[in-house]
C-alpha cells in the first residue's frame, strides 16, 4: 500500500469532513494554516501535514522495536518522500517551502509522541527536534502548535494507541477515510440518530412524576431538541445567550443525556455532549464539575419517569 503525501482537492475536502472533530487535525489546521498562504508556490495544506503526521506516527508504531532506525533520518526522508511526489505531481516548489512544510510535519509527530506517555517513544523526540533545528527555525514550527493544541489532543493519542487501528491504513482512498476513535455519523445515520434522541426525550414534554408541574416548557422543549439536532447534524454545540430552565433535579437532567451519549450520540463523543449540558441549561452553570465527574452515575430514584403522565 501507497500513500501518496500530497492530495487531491477532493481528498482534502474528504478530511476536513471526516476528521473535522479529530483534536489532531483541529490543532494542525489551527497552527499551520497561515503556513499555507506563505506557501505561494508549493500551497501545503494542513490536511497534508495531518495526513503526513499520521504516515510518520504509525509508521513509529508500527516499527517500535526499530524506533532508533525510523527516526535516524526522519526529517531527510519526509523531505525526499515530498519532493519527489511534488514532482510526479507537477507540483511547484520552492526548497525553503518544502522544508517548512518538513518541519510542521515532523514537530506534529513530535507532539503526538509526547502525548503517547510511552518513555521508550519519547527518547526520540530531542534527536527529531535537532533535525528540524538544523533545517528551520524551530520556534516558528513548534510555538503556533503549542499555542493551539486542543484540550482532548493527550487522550486522543493514548486512546488511538490503544486501537491498534492505523489512520493511515485507511488513506488509500476518500471513501475509507474513517477515524478508529470518533466514527462520523453517515447522512442516513444522522437522521436515525436525531430520531432515537426525540424519542428519548419526549418525556420531557410531559409532568414531573406525582405532580402538576411540567418538566419544561414547550417553546424550551423545541429549542433543546433544535439544539441536539444541531450538534448531531454539525459536530459542533449550539451557543444558547438564553439558557434553558427546566424543573427535573440536576442530577436526573445529567444522567438523562447520559443515556443520549450512551444510545443514541456516540458517534458524536462524550466531550461534545457535556458541553451541550454547560451551554445550553440555566440549572447547570453552577454544577459544571459534576456533569463531568459524574456524567454517567445513576441518580437514586430515576425510574420514575417510567411512570409519568402525559401532558395534557
Amino acid at each position: 500500500m501507497i500513500v501518496k503525501r500530497l492530495l487531491t482537492t477532493e481528498s482534502k475536502r474528504n478530511i476536513k469532513d471526516v476528521f473535522k472533530t479529530n483534536p489532531v487535525y483541529r490543532t494542525i489546521n489551527a497552527a499551520y494554516k497561515e503556513q499555507e498562504t506563505q506557501m505561494k508556490t508549493l500551497r501545503f495544506s494542513p490536511e497534508e501535514i495531518w495526513v503526513n503526521c499520521f504516515i510518520g506516527f504509525d509508521h513509529i508504531l508500527k516499527n517500535r522495536d526499530s524506533i532508533a532506525e525510523v527516526t535516524f533520518r526522519m526529517w531527510h526522508d519526509i523531505f525526499c518522500e515530498l519532493r519527489d511526489d511534488a514532482k510526479e505531481a507537477s507540483r511547484e516548489f520552492e526548497e525553503n517551502e518544502l522544508k517548512t512544510a518538513t518541519s510542521c510535519i515532523l514537530y506534529s509527530i513530535i507532539s503526538c509522541m509526547l502525548a503517547s506517555g510511552d518513555m521508550e517513544m519519547i527518547k526520540y523526540t530531542d534527536l527529531l527536534s535537532a533535525q528540524i533545528s538544523m533545517q528551520s527555525n524551530l520556534p516558528t514550527i513548534c510555538l503556533p502548535f503549542i499555542n493551539h493544541i486542543e484540550d482532548n489532543f493527550l487522550s486522543y493519542i493514548q486512546k488511538y494507541i490503544s486501537t491498534g487501528k492505523y489512520i493511515s491504513n485507511k488513506l488509500v482512498s476518500p471513501k475509507s477515510y474513517a477515524d478508529p476513535i470518533n466514527p462520523i455519523y453517515t447522512p442516513q445515520e444522522r437522521i436515525k440518530a436525531k430520531v432515537g434522541v426525540l424519542k428519548r426525550l419526549e418525556f420531557m414534554k410531559g409532568y414531573l412524576p406525582d405532580s402538576e408541574t411540567l418538566i419544561m416548557t414547550s417553546s424550551n422543549f423545541n429549542t433543546m431538541i433544535e439544539a441536539a439536532e444541531f450538534l448531531i447534524e454539525n459536530d459542533v454545540v449550539k451557543k444558547q445567550e438564553t439558557k434553558l430552565h427546566t424543573n427535573m433535579p440536576v442530577a436526573h437532567l445529567r444522567y438523562t443525556f447520559y443515556l443520549v451519549y450512551k444510545n443514541e450520540g456516540k458517534s458524536v463523543g462524550r466531550e461534545k455532549w457535556l458541553e451541550f449540558l454547560g451551554e445550553t441549561f440555566a440549572q447547570m452553570q453552577d454544577n459544571k464539575a459534576s456533569i463531568k465527574n459524574h456524567f454517567s452515575d445513576i441518580p437514586k430514584g430515576y425510574n420514575i419517569y417510567s411512570k409519568q403522565k402525559k401532558k395534557k
